[in-house]
């Protein structure tokens, strides 16, 4: 199944979500405004959000570790070292650049299939190349809930590094005053909430298969492998890099690991489009995806969490853990289930 859709929510203490901007020494966390009914009316909220960009680079970081460790070997340096340029060849090096030619010639890499690239060609006549992401997020924003939005917080952290250039002076200099110090004092904003909500679609019907142009053979990703292994690595590893992003994501991990946790998952996968899930901000999330869900056939659908022991009577299947989860998951995508849940 190549039509996959996760939305779900997550707790999220002392985390740089997605940093800002800096005032001096001062590094500001992302923030956002959400409109909230409460008692008939609508409040405004400020609050710190990690962004859909943010999220998206993220996955792509652990879509090639995921990959990696299931045994994938087509991505190139840049993909591997999670670096966000795209655009380049298989083969290519941090020290040995080398731009593709055509969609077909850049999505033999990873990173350029999965998430898309755009390279501009500077000539009158020479048109630029491009590929959509086939993963796309969105923002991960606090449940829009007055219960929770309350006890949204975002706070300042002092930390200090040292400044090799005042140490250099310091150690070559003898001077009875303070001008020369060894340390850089800042301070970075980080934010608590209890509950994060997130959505993500992943079209995976175009792994290995070039979008705007038509490819001179059935190998484009794996030239002497196995075409559908490749296709059915890479399908299975942009799902599993779903799962590492809310156990401590965000900027600023040098600083100071995001202590999270994932608290509610739900997932639809299909052979044929569907719709997003609702997402998971929404209080009736759950619910509303069901209800948009029921318009489909041989859609699939699994659960994780305590709210789903409410949705029993929906024939939605359950799981009791984020393994399992995930497990059945990777074998809906992969084709490797004999699940009979719709």
């Amino acid at each position: 199944m190549t039509f996959v859709r996760i939305s779900g929510r997550f707790e999220s203490e002392i985390s740089v979500l997605t940093g800002s901007d800096n005032l001096g020494n001062y590094n500001t966390h992302a923030i956002a405004r959400i409109s909230v009914e409460s008692g008939g009316d609508y409040r405004l909220y400020e609050v710190p959000v990690l962004t859909g960009n943010s999220l998206k680079h993220w996955h792509s970081v652990y879509l090639a570790q995921a990959y990696q460790s299931l045994g994938g070997r087509l991505l190139n340096e840049l993909c591997r070292e999670g670096i966000g340029l795209r655009g380049y060849t298989v083969e290519s090096t941090l020290s040995n650049l080398k731009e593709a030619s055509s969609e077909t010639e850049a999505i033999k890499d990873l990173c350029n299939d999965i998430h898309g690239f755009l390279i501009v060609k500077k000539g009158k006549r020479e048109k630029q190349i491009k590929r959509d992401s086939l993963v796309k997020v969105s923002f991960a924003a606090p449940v829009f809930d007055i219960n929770v939005l309350e006890f949204v917080t975002r706070f300042s952290e002092t930390h200090n590094r040292i400044d090799p250039i005042s140490t250099q002076k310091s150690n070559n200099q003898k001077s009875s005053n303070n001008e020369n110090t060894a340390q850089m004092i800042f301070k970075h904003e980080y934010s608590s909430s209890p509950l994060y909500g997130f959505n993500i679609s992943m079209n995976l019907n175009y792994v290995c298969k070039p979008m705007y142009e038509t490819a001179n053979n059935d190998k484009v990703c794996s030239d002497e492998g196995d075409e559908k292994e490749e296709i059915k690595l890479r399908k299975k590893a942009s799902v599993l890099a779903s799962s590492y992003l809310f156990t401590g994501v965000g900027a600023k991990q040098s600083r100071a690991l995001g202590i999270s946790r994932p608290v509610e998952l739900l997932a639809a996968v299909s052979d044929s489009p569907i719709p997003n899930l609702i997402h998971g901000s929404y209080v009736d999330y759950m619910e509303k995806s069901i209800d948009i869900m029921k318009l489909f056939n041989n859609v699939k659908m699994l659960c994780y969490g305590e709210n789903c022991k409410k949705l029993e009577k929906t024939g939605i299947e359950q799981t009791n853990s984020l393994n399992e989860f995930f497990k059945k998951l990777l074998a809906l995508v992969s084709g490797e289930s004999g699940s009979n849940n719709s």
